[in-house]
């Protein structure tokens, strides 16, 4: 596994690549989605796959006193990663300057300027910039203007219909629907993940006590 911590990469350091984004908390069956799509563009265009996530995640530093349910580590995060096939992960340190960065700047600076993107990889709903200020159809639009594919995974859902998300898969731990998270995971559940969320939720239960 190759990591690039994006702080300190300098720019032309990267081959021609296909940049997958996300959060990748959980690394579940849609997660999957777009991992997949990475490497099939990159394996017929010649590019380097790259997985972009973030340390910490971003409603940690945006929403510090929610204590977030979270479902994967950041070395469990990207040890999955790399299980499920792609060996260069970059890593964009989540702080006040990236919070209040303009999707503008992140797709040209880091994207393009750092991360070399030629093809872009990215969830239906992903946004990123301030406030989210770049969804999809800006994405798209900053693509085409630089000449840049992008693919667009549209939702994954369980056979019964239900939407497979981070926070679904929460939502089904802390209820103890432990089938639900595995089918939406596309996995046995870990045992550290179950433990993580229980351990955190009756923290918050106790702050509520007090």
């Amino acid at each position: 596994m190759r990591v690039f911590q994006l702080e300190t990469l300098p720019c032309g350091t990267v081959t021609p690549s296909v940049v997958c984004l996300g959060v990748f908390d959980g690394v579940h069956l849609g997660h999957q989605k777009l991992i997949a799509e990475c490497l099939r563009v990159a394996k017929e265009n010649d590019l380097l796959p790259i997985l972009h996530t973030y340390e910490p995640l971003p409603m940690q530093v945006i929403a510090p006193d929610e204590e977030l349910l979270v479902l994967t580590t950041t070395k469990e995060r990207l040890n999955l990663i790399e299980h499920y096939g792609i060996k260069s992960i970059a890593i964009s340190r989540f702080d006040h300057k990236l919070q209040y960065t303009s999707g503008l700047d992140f797709f040209e600076q880091v994207l393009l300027g750092k991360l070399n993107a030629k093809h872009i990889v990215a969830g239906y709903d992903h946004r990123f910039g301030f406030n989210g200020d770049t969804d999809i159809l800006k994405l798209k639009a900053l693509c085409t203007q630089k000449g840049i594919g992008v693919s667009v995974i549209p939702p994954v859902k369980t056979p019964a219909g239900q939407l497979i998300s981070s926070t679904a898969i929460r939502k089904a731990i802390v209820n103890a629907d432990y089938d639900l998270a595995e089918e939406m995971l596309g996995r046995p559940l870990e045992h550290a993940m179950k433990q993580r969320l229980n351990n955190t939720v009756l923290s918050r239960e106790g702050k509520t006590e007090v």
